[in-house]
């Protein structure tokens, strides 16, 4: 019995240690949503060309790529700054990259719509309020939905640091099962989105928590060109130029695509969202230490130490 107080003493260090490296690494970045705790599942992709008639994509979860958002504006200097870094940071990584647009009240990019800054302000505009005083600020970045960065000051040594650690944290929860999207052209021409994720699930056995999936429509281009933004990018990529949420996890809907700005080169994303629903919103999950672990371990070791008491 006497290892006892040597394993416990192994357990609490090892616990402390994973504590306090999850403190450091939290602390590079902002919770994305305020009042509710989800994220972005993944997101499916067909391109749309002027070829395209009948298409299909079906992807298991284990397939999805992160998904970065990223609001920005074509006069934005700062984002020429982040944007940068976030491609340093992905290097040869397989993500999706969903560039949001400032369009309300704009004199001078002409990308996204009051769609796309609505979908930005009702997912994130309560962190960004708290966080830079305005629900819609360039540059700003969300990694999975979950962790929001704002502005060009870094909270590590670097930029592409905090992006490289934010990208490697990937999403709190993982999933199972598969997701479809698929379009089909109607003999009049318009197009038919649909979609089915009712096989979703959060990869946990327990009714702890009840876990709620949004689906969203957007059209997304890979380039458009715009030689007067004033921060001289002049090439802007994967621009999103409209956002509809979908009602229900599986159904169709009968919608014009936007035009593309130039070239050939829009796709139609299914993005999904999930958000933590419940009573137990806020606690700990059953199966994960809560923050009296420390405690608790130091009270085993006292308690397992031999009496020095005679006898």
């Amino acid at each position: 019995m006497r290892v006892t107080p040597f394993l416990l003493v192994v357990l609490l260090l090892t616990a402390s240690t994973q504590v306090i490296a999850t403190s450091e690494q939290s602390s590079m970045w902002d919770d994305a949503r305020i009042g509710v705790t989800g994220g972005v599942l993944g997101a499916l992709e067909i391109p749309l060309t002027n070829e395209t008639t009948d298409s299909e994509t079906i992807l298991n979860y284990s397939e999805m790529t992160p998904v970065i958002e990223v609001y920005t504006a074509t006069w934005c200097f700062n984002c020429v700054t982040t944007e940068q870094a976030l491609d340093e940071a992905i290097g040869d990584s397989d993500v999706m990259r969903i560039h949001y647009h400032r369009h309300r009240s704009e004199p001078e990019d002409p990308f996204g719509n009051n769609a796309t800054e609505y979908r930005w302000e009702s997912i994130y505009g309560d962190a960004s309020t708290a966080v830079g005083g305005a629900s819609r600020l360039a540059p700003t970045t969300v990694f999975d939905g979950e962790r929001m960065h704002m502005g060009t000051s870094p909270s590590s040594s670097s930029l592409t640091n905090d992006y490289s650690t934010s990208l490697a944290t990937g999403s709190s929860w993982n999933f199972i099962g598969t997701a479809r999207l698929s379009i089909s052209v109607t003999e009049s021409g318009e197009t038919k989105f649909s979609w089915n994720i009712t096989d979703l699930n959060v990869d946990y056995d327990d009714d702890y928590w009840t876990f709620a999936l949004t689906p969203w429509l957007l059209f997304v281009e890979d380039s458009a060109s715009f030689p007067d933004g004033s921060n001289g990018v002049g090439d802007y990529l994967h621009v999103l130029h409209d956002a509809i949420e979908l009602d229900g996890l599986e159904g169709s809907v009968t919608v014009e695509s936007p035009p593309a700005w130039d070239d050939d080169d829009v796709s139609a994303v299914l993005l999904i969202d999930w958000s933590r629903r419940g009573p137990s919103v806020g606690d700990s999950p059953p199966f994960l230490p809560g923050p009296g672990l420390a405690a608790v371990l130091l009270c085993l070791i006292v308690a397992s130490l031999p009496s020095r008491r005679k006898r």
